[in-house]
């Protein structure tokens, strides 16, 4: 209950391999690294509340702006553990005039990721142990 309030009273969200909160696990897709870049900027241009900031294919970084209903940004890391197999982690943090977000970037990273899952074979979450 405690970990569930400080979620939804802070203004940003990050995925990590073992987050106690499932949503914010790092998700894993098949798929390589480019192609995973790939999918992020064709789902960015698409949706008009995105707006791309940035992209780096070698380092596996990715950036882009949520201009609305709130705004937030985004930072996406893509690394590629084996062939076929990548981890995507998110960093989100939203832009208001209080120190929270009442959940928000959390539900940034969880449409986004639902987006994802329809555009690439998506594995599971937190595999890293599994490696």
């Amino acid at each position: 209950m405690l970990r569930r309030l400080q979620n939804i009273l802070k203004n940003n969200s990050e995925t990590s391999e073992k987050h106690y909160d499932p949503l914010l696990r790092t998700p894993y897709f098949k798929a390589n690294r480019n192609s995973v870049m790939d999918a992020l900027e064709e789902l960015v241009r698409q949706k008009q509340n995105y707006k791309l900031l940035g992209s780096s294919k070698e380092r596996g970084e990715f950036s882009f702006q949520v201009t609305s209903p709130r705004k937030a940004f985004v930072v996406v890391t893509a690394t590629t553990l084996r062939p076929y197999r990548t981890a995507i982690d998110f960093n989100v943090s939203t832009e208001s005039a209080l120190p929270v977000d009442f959940g928000y970037s959390k539900k940034v990273i969880s449409n986004v990721t639902e987006e994802l899952k329809g555009k690439l074979e998506y594995i599971g979450t937190s595999l890293m142990e599994n490696n």
